[in-house]
């Protein structure tokens, strides 16, 4: 790579930390010019922290800057969309947080914007890039016929996480627009294909917080194939299984390290996964080396901003499916979007 892109990361909360230092433990990819947000007492710490040569608090500053290349946007959902549209107007390759957006036109507009002023746009779903995850992307052929998944991701909470989560207009469906997009892209890359129909229930069990803390989901694939999605804030201990029958077997991921086939061991947890994700871990270091090889324009395995797109199409009906009560049927998917993995 002859140029080290200048990176700003914009928000300061708590999945920062893992971007942060994702950028700034890998210095022949990437320089940390910039850590960015509304208090600058929090962008001020980050910059102390990860070593950023500046501390900003304001999007305009960073993107102002000619020695900024690229964003990582970590901010509340709501202003994923218009951050980045703004980053890509001035010409910066982003990064941006799952969920991509609140709704899957806004993810479109995001794309759009992207597509228009060639930069990269990548969605960061930092889950892929576990290497039992990976496994069983790349060698899903070997297992015959995907039939049925089951995904089961409970956390416990004891009170909300982030400010935002106690106000009802940004965290509507709260443990869906936090976790769903986890287990939905799982779902979505093992069946290769969108689902036909989706219906979902989703309650809240807490005044801790404004939104949906239990959730779950049935959703139907071309093929008569079937996945079901269990999401929770309430669980104790933490469930974090995956249970993919195929024509020749069973495969069982744990907490998305361990892979098992038929009882079999496949992919052990390494000694480098055992960080939780949200403590400065190691797939975010291999998330970010993805993000970097596309901007290069070298063959990566970034989350594309089509994949984002038809992400957020399916949680747009999962919303809707659970609001109604009723079964929603999703139509045809066309392609959005290029990849990441393809330069303009």
């Amino acid at each position: 790579m002859s140029h080290v892109p200048g990176i700003a990361v914009i928000g300061c909360g708590r999945i920062s930390r893992s971007h942060l230092s994702a950028v700034s433990s890998q210095p022949e990819l990437a320089t940390l010019i910039a850590t960015v947000d509304s208090d600058l007492r929090l962008a001020q710490e980050a910059a102390a922290r990860y070593g950023a040569q500046v501390a900003l608090d304001s999007v305009e500053q960073a993107l102002a800057r000619s020695d900024i290349d690229a964003v990582v946007i970590c901010l509340p959902n709501h202003l994923h969309a218009p951050v980045a549209i703004q980053a890509a107007r001035a010409g910066k390759h982003i990064l941006v947080e799952k969920p991509m957006a609140d709704t899957a036109g806004d993810a479109r507009e995001m794309a759009a914007a992207a597509h228009e002023h060639c930069v990269i746009l990548a969605v960061a779903q930092c889950r892929r890039h576990f290497r039992a995850i990976r496994y069983l992307s790349d060698h899903h052929a070997q297992f015959g016929r995907l039939i049925s998944a089951q995904v089961s991701l409970g956390v416990y909470w004891p009170d909300a996480q982030a400010e935002w989560w106690r106000e009802a207009d940004k965290a509507s469906g709260l443990v869906v627009a936090l976790n769903g997009p986890h287990a939905l892209d799982f779902v979505q890359m093992m069946m290769r294909d969108d689902p036909l129909r989706v219906h979902a229930e989703a309650v809240r069990n807490n005044d801790f917080w404004a939104g949906e803390d239990e959730a779950m989901m049935l959703l139907a694939y071309p093929g008569g194939r079937l996945a079901s999605v269990h999401l929770s804030f309430n669980q104790r201990p933490v469930e974090n299984r995956k249970v993919l029958v195929f024509e020749r077997g069973t495969a069982v991921v744990e907490h998305d390290t361990q892979l098992t086939f038929n009882g079999d061991l496949l992919v052990a947890q390494g000694d480098d996964e055992k960080r939780h994700y949200l403590d400065e871990a190691i797939e975010f270091q291999r998330q970010f080396r993805e993000f970097a090889l596309a901007m290069a324009g070298q063959p990566n395995h970034s989350v594309s901003a089509d994949e984002g797109i038809r992400l957020m199409r399916t949680l747009d009906a999962v919303h809707q499916a659970f609001r109604s009560g009723e079964t929603v049927a999703l139509p045809g998917v066309v392609k959005d979007a290029q990849s990441a993995d393809a330069v303009p």
